[in-house]
């Protein structure tokens, strides 16, 4: 996948510039619109063949990019032929996109043909540790982090990271269903870290150093789900995700089998990355801020772009 990355970093970077002339306009469905159609028609101009393993328009009803979907300039001369599977999030956090609020990214992973996680459901338990609390897990329980009770893992993960539970800080989303949970992890005295969308960018946050999260946790959307996993692999980090209606565990090699690569670009500042900025309020020559990461070589790259674009 060397001979695309590139090319890849300047999908969300479309994605997110097209996002961002909807910041703060209430419009969220215009928003996504925006940002599906230039995510479609960046996919499309480049030389390879690919197919959407998962993406956000049926959960969200937005317009797209759907399961099965072709991409690439080769779809149109091998149309049963795709090189790489792609999971999508033209926006992580349309709301935050709508509101103006912080933290909304454009989101993509790509691997090899059918080498990316598919399921018809909407939602998924979902954890992400950092690769100390991993080794640990996996060396100390050796079984996946969701069989275990939450007073468990969070004695685990206080070990792993030689942090008493009071310092512990667990990110989860903040919606009716999580009151249980988070008073579950209040009462073990941790710090609990609301948000209210974009959890792929708390999966990775608690897999890095430099960031306040120690655990992301709870339930959120499966595309999200595939997405964090192949950023959290490629951080060399844990995420595990689990159906709703199932005690079966998919481990990270599940949703991702075998090499992968992850981009994400800010389109409104947050946690991860920086949103887009313009030298003239919204009248071109924008600046993103970009992620991009590969699993094979463990290599991540921040990269701030200008975009001469008159």
């Amino acid at each position: 996948m060397r001979q695309i990355s590139l090319d890849l970093i300047r999908v969300t970077e479309a994605a997110a510039i097209a996002a961002s002339e909807w910041v703060g306009s209430g419009e969220k469905i215009q928003a996504d619109h925006a940002a599906v159609k230039a995510m479609r028609n960046r996919l499309n101009s480049l030389n390879f063949s690919a197919v959407i393993a998962i993406g956000e328009g049926k959960k969200d009803k937005a317009p797209g990019l759907f399961d099965g979907e072709r991409v690439g300039t080769l779809n149109r001369d091998f149309a049963d032929y795709s090189e790489y599977t792609i999971a999508v999030d033209p926006i992580d956090g349309t709301t935050e996109v709508a509101n103006g609020g912080a933290g909304a990214v454009s989101v993509m992973a790509v691997a090899k043909e059918n080498s990316l996680y598919k399921t018809e459901e909407h939602y998924m338990m979902k954890v992400a540790v950092n690769k100390v609390a991993k080794l640990y897990f996996d060396s100390v329980h050796r079984k996946p982090i969701l069989s275990l009770e939450l007073p468990e893992i969070l004695t685990g993960l206080s070990k792993a990271l030689n942090k008493p539970k009071d310092s512990l800080t667990i990110c989860v989303m903040e919606r009716p269903r999580h009151e249980d949970l988070i008073a579950e992890l209040r009462a073990n005295k941790c710090r609990v870290k609301l948000i209210r969308n974009c959890d792929v960018s708390a999966s990775i946050a608690a897999c890095l150093p430099d960031k306040e999260i120690d655990m992301y946790y709870g339930i959120g959307g499966a595309p999200e789900a595939v997405i964090s996993a192949a950023a959290t692999k490629c951080l060399g980090g844990q995420f595990e995700a689990k159906h709703l209606d199932s005690k079966e565990v998919l481990c990270m090699d599940r949703l991702v089998t075998g090499p992968c690569v992850f981009v994400a670009t800010g389109i409104t500042s947050g946690m991860l990355l920086e949103g887009v900025h313009y030298k003239d309020h919204r009248k071109g020559q924008p600046t993103t801020s970009s992620v991009f990461m590969r699993s094979e070589s463990g290599t991540v790259r921040w990269l701030s772009t200008y975009h001469n674009n008159d």
